[in-house]
């Protein structure tokens, strides 16, 4: 039997992924619009362009939000940045917003991630049915 979660507890009000790595024109975005999660990953030099809309249960949702609490991601810092140098093959830039009930977050960086940024996308993962392969893993 499935729980019944009214919308307005389980839905966000917002929720955007973005990532990318200019020198090799890649995108990929996850964004919460119009009560559905819109979501696009493009790579010309790849041969990428994946363009593709989700609609997550009420449950994957609750779910969601009990890893979000569990991973503690509210308290990510606002911003992770590394110089690298020659240190770094390609640089990459990422964003994460959320927005669920009283609790809101922004972060941001290049090359650098929080601890818990892997366990953050197998649960983004978990939650959209997309395989997310762009980071490597440390």
């Amino acid at each position: 039997m499935t729980d019944v979660h009214p919308t307005a507890e389980v839905q966000p009000t917002e929720f955007n992924i973005n990532y990318q790595i200019p020198k090799q024109d890649y995108l990929f975005h996850i964004k919460w619009e119009e009560n559905r999660l819109s979501y696009n990953e493009f790579n010309p030099l790849g041969g990428i362009n994946h363009q593709r809309v989700i609609y997550p249960e009420l449950d994957d949702w609750a779910e969601f939000w009990q890893v979000m609490d569990d991973l503690e991601v509210w308290n990510w810092y606002e911003e992770y940045l590394v110089s690298c140098g020659d240190s770094c093959v390609v640089g990459d830039e990422w964003e994460v917003s959320m927005w669920w009930k009283d609790q809101r977050m922004e972060s941001h960086g290049a090359n650098s991630y929080p601890n818990t940024f892997q366990e953050f996308l197998k649960a983004t993962e978990e939650l959209t049915g997309i395989l997310i392969e762009f980071i490597q893993e440390d």
